[in-house]
């Protein structure tokens, strides 16, 4: 993952609230360790098609009213959503222990005010990380947030936290 910028299409808006039972449910929490065959039942509960619907789109994108992630702190919840191709979300706000699992596993979450009311979906987006912009190429708006600090960039850009360790020694890794 780079930070440099993407362009992807929006593939879901999720309401207020969605939590971590609502992105994989508990109950294959223990019967399935490999993320691809995990991600098959990513949000399965709200909305059947998200798995399917997310292969057929290059770069997708969710985008979310306040709150998404709330819920248990299961880390599996990011997991499955990065192994469904999701390149960034983009919320209004994020349930704390989902934003770091995120950045944890180098999947790109934006804050952005109103952001579930502006962009629809299908709308094409251009997220420049470094700026701070996001670029409707659907509608030809533009929102700002506040950029990704610099640090937080270098785990997205390793892929990670363990890889970042990783690449700067000092850690072993399995």
């Amino acid at each position: 993952m780079t930070t440099k910028a993407i362009t992807g299409k929006v593939l879901r808006i999720f309401p207020q609230d969605t939590n971590t039972d609502e992105i994989i449910s508990g109950k294959y929490k223990y019967d399935e360790l490999d993320l691809n065959k995990l991600a098959v039942h990513t949000f399965e509960s709200i909305d059947p098609d998200f798995y399917t619907d997310s292969k057929q789109v290059k770069n997708p994108i969710i985008v979310s009213a306040p709150n998404f992630g709330c819920g248990s702190s299961r880390e599996q919840a990011p997991q499955v959503i990065k192994a469904c191709g999701v390149v960034c979300i983009i919320a209004e706000s994020f349930a704390r222990i989902f934003y770091r699992n995120g950045f944890n596993i180098g999947l790109p979450l934006i804050e952005c005010a109103g952001v579930a009311e502006k962009i629809h979906r299908g709308d094409e987006l251009r997220i420049d990380f470094e700026n701070g912009s996001i670029g409707n190429l659907t509608t030809g708006e533009e929102y700002d947030f506040n950029p990704i600090p610099a640090f937080m960039q270098e785990l997205l850009d390793a892929g990670g936290l363990l890889k970042y360790l990783k690449e700067r020694g000092g850690y072993e890794t399995d």
